[in-house]
């Protein structure tokens, strides 16, 4: 299958199909920033090759360091049935890579002084108020006896998926479909968290990290604190600023034709489409996992946090911030795929030892989306990495952790 790429030093080519929208960062020789072309070269074929394998359909990967963009490629197909190809500006369902978004608004807003980390969650939704915790009377989970939390839930503890709601690992299912299945259809926001308020947490808060609905109450608090909608929040605090015009929770009637399908890669099958995403705007708008986005609008918000808030003369956050942001407060992640990882605030940050099996400096952070999305930092290399594909299911390290192992093994001095 004939792949589609677009490489430097024809960056400028690409930068044609950019004239909508801001370019995303200046270009240079990667040489002249302490990479190899030699190396970076590799990143093409290898996509090639998992195209060759019916593993993916194609993928747009980019590199930067020290604010220069070294790599920009769109290779394979965004739809292969019509043989249309990945281009520099096909739009990509970011799927969790949203969190760091609304983590960036939050901080935005503890800056501002609307809000502390530690304040409870009630003082913004009272409902919360006195939650209650489950505990299992045996091995049904929906029969159990209610207790008192310990403590409340903090803005921190739903930054870091410590607030006690339901997710994996260890997902209570009961909890989790309590939560979800007895709204009407189109529920907003609101509706969707005053009715979780009503349920009993799964733990204690700040005892447990599950990966569940943290971050889309956190959506709620940014409305609550900003007098703003989520959607119109994020729009003019972060990516007007930033310039990113693909960037939202929908995609206009427009642009839909650049949208990239869906595809599910299982051993020994051939790569199946999946059905599309609705692409229309919804009711509920989920800060932790709602947004379409390209690679040079999510480049461009990885270089602001890379640069300590600020990208282009717009100032988002301060340095501390941005460090408090990317400082593991949960050691190790509980997940396998995530071994030698802590989390820190709706980012994993790459632990000292070399137990991940990723190159990359200790401190290194990012985070990846349902549809094996995946960008990292490494503040100390000065690096951003991403790479945008849409492929079911999550968490494919050949297709993810095998491209930051190429771009970090491109760093020469």
């Amino acid at each position: 299958m004939k792949s589609i790429r677009f490489t430097l030093p024809i960056l400028a080519m690409v930068s044609l199909t950019l004239a909508h929208a801001a370019s995303p960062l200046p270009d240079a020789r990667p040489e002249s920033v302490g990479m190899s072309s030699e190396r970076l070269a590799r990143i093409g074929p290898w996509v090639e090759r998992l195209q060759s394998e019916e593993k993916i359909a194609g993928a747009v990967t980019v590199v930067a360091r020290k604010g220069k963009l070294v790599h920009f490629e769109a290779n394979g197909f965004a739809d292969r049935e019509s043989r249309r190809p990945m281009k520099a500006d096909t739009i990509f369902y970011l799927a969790s890579m949203t969190k760091p978004i609304a983590a960036v608004g939050v901080l935005m807003l503890m800056e501002e002084q609307k809000l502390l980390l530690t304040d409870p969650l009630e003082k913004f939704l009272p409902a919360f108020k006195n939650p209650q915790v489950a505990v299992a009377r045996g091995a049904d989970p929906s029969r159990y006896d209610l207790e008192p939390a310990k403590r409340s839930i903090t803005i921190q503890d739903l930054l870091t998926h410590e607030a006690g709601f339901p997710g994996s690992p260890n997902e209570n299912t009961w909890l989790r479909n309590e939560a979800r299945g007895s709204l009407p259809a189109g529920h907003t926001l609101t509706q969707y968290v005053d009715h979780l308020a009503t349920l009993p947490l799964d733990f204690h808060p700040g005892t447990k990290w599950r990966y569940g609905d943290a971050t889309l109450v956190l959506g709620r608090v940014i409305e609550v604190a900003s007098g703003q909608p989520l959607d119109q929040f994020l729009s003019e605090r972060i990516f007007v600023p930033l310039g990113m015009t693909d960037t939202a929770f929908y995609v206009p009637k427009e642009k839909l034709g650049r949208v990239a399908s869906i595809y599910e890669q299982e051993a020994g099958r051939p790569l199946a489409k999946l059905p599309p995403r609705d692409t229309a705007m919804p009711t509920l708008l989920n800060a932790g996992g709602g947004l379409f986005s390209t690679a040079p609008d999510y480049l461009r918000f990885c270089q602001m946090l890379l640069n300590g808030g600020e990208l282009d003369g717009h100032r988002l956050l301060g340095p501390k911030s941005i460090e408090l942001m990317a400082t593991p407060l949960v050691d190790e992640i509980p997940l396998p795929f995530l071994s030698g990882q802590g989390y820190g605030l709706t980012v994993a940050v790459l632990q000292p030892g070399g137990v991940s099996g990723l190159l990359g400096s200790p401190g290194t952070y990012g985070w990846s989306g349902a549809m094996n999305t995946y960008f990292r930092i490494d503040p100390k290399e000065q690096i951003v990495l991403a790479i945008f594909q849409q492929l079911r299911p999550g968490n494919n390290q050949e297709a993810t952790y095998g491209f930051q192992n190429l771009v970090m093994s491109s760093v020469v001095e």
